[in-house]
């Protein structure tokens, strides 16, 4: 597991197991009053790729095209709307304080973490 902070935000890259599925996942916190939340996670799984808005909340998944480099694309979706999608997880706070320059400027590394993590056993 790897940590990465970037423009207000922690960026937890590890390797998640549901059931038979897996794969590398990016889970995003931000700071609620004092306490650490995640308020999204990219799951590159193999066979059902998805995200979570609010994934210890409100729990909205949406589901990823399986094949496809889905790594990029959570990636690109940090690296450009990040706060938007923390707006939409509904932390409006968090995404006022995101700074996006500092977090551009750390895609390729969380890319990089993401694509080196290693398997679990």
């Amino acid at each position: 597991m790897q940590t990465i902070e970037a423009g207000g935000l922690t960026f937890q890259i590890e390797n998640r197991t549901l059931g038979k599925d897996g794969g590398p996942a990016l889970l995003v916190f931000g700071d609620v009053d004092g306490q650490r939340v995640q308020i999204l996670r990219f799951d590159c799984f193999h066979e059902a790729p998805h995200y979570h808005y609010d994934p210890t909340g409100k729990n909205q998944v949406h589901r990823l095209e399986q094949g496809a480099d889905n790594i990029r694309w959570a990636v690109d979706q940090v690296r450009a709307h990040v706060d938007e999608m923390i707006r939409t997880a509904g932390y409006d706070d968090i995404a006022d304080q995101t700074d996006m320059t500092t977090v551009k400027s750390m895609a390729d590394q969380i890319e990089q973490a993401l694509r080196t993590e290693p398997e679990t056993a």
